[in-house]
């Protein structure tokens, strides 16, 4: 079932997120968010890439996520539907370079995660985990990976004020799908680890 946020509950939320602005928040635009809805959950899937040569490899210590893990978090604020994927630490590598990969076979979390310095950040991921419930028009859905401890987060928003090319928002129940945006977030605030998304502006 749908549930929406109350006005109260928007307030709450931008305070909490306020008391939250990560110093290693990343802000990048959106190449591609695909999420897909199945009556087997278990077929449920989330596929997410952001392109954007500002992107900033995780650095040593409290960001490194085969130290301290991560996770990704998918929220729209206007229909109140989100899921966070813990990503441990024993499922990330890194060539020392400039990639950072994440790999599960399990299907427990997520098949993969790529952060590529200067170049990507890409998800994809499978299963009952995807707990998202299409089935309204999703106008504002925004895509956070966080990694090590502090954290570092890579935070994008899926919209048509953000230039993205929405394909599908989701009002069949089955699919939503956005692709090529044109601009990054103007902020990244989660009200909680599996909460709504809002930036200070409540700019989409």
């Amino acid at each position: 079932m749908r549930k929406g946020m109350t006005g109260i509950a928007i307030a709450a939320a931008l305070v909490l997120g306020a008391s939250h602005a990560g110093a290693a928040d990343q802000l990048i635009i959106g190449k591609k968010l695909l999420i897909k809805n199945n009556a087997d959950t278990s077929k449920n899937k989330v596929v997410f890439l952001a392109k954007d040569a500002s992107i900033a490899q995780p650095s040593g210590g409290t960001e490194d996520p085969t130290v301290g893990g991560g996770s990704l978090t998918v929220a729209d604020i206007e229909t109140g539907e989100s899921f966070t994927i813990p990503l441990p630490a024993g499922g990330w590598t890194s060539n020392g370079n400039n990639l950072f990969k994440y790999k599960d076979s399990s299907g427990a979390t997520c098949k993969i995660v790529l952060i590529k310095d200067g170049k990507l950040t890409k998800a994809v991921c499978s299963g009952t985990q995807v707990a998202y419930d299409l089935g309204a028009g999703e106008n504002a859905v925004r895509v956070v990976l966080s990694t090590g401890a502090a954290p570092n987060r890579y935070c994008t928003a899926f919209s048509s004020a953000r230039g993205c090319d929405v394909k599908k928002d989701g009002t069949d129940g089955k699919t939503y799908t956005a692709v090529n945006c044109t601009t990054a977030p103007s902020g990244c605030s989660p009200a909680s680890p599996s909460g709504a998304f809002l930036d200070g502006a409540l700019n989409f």
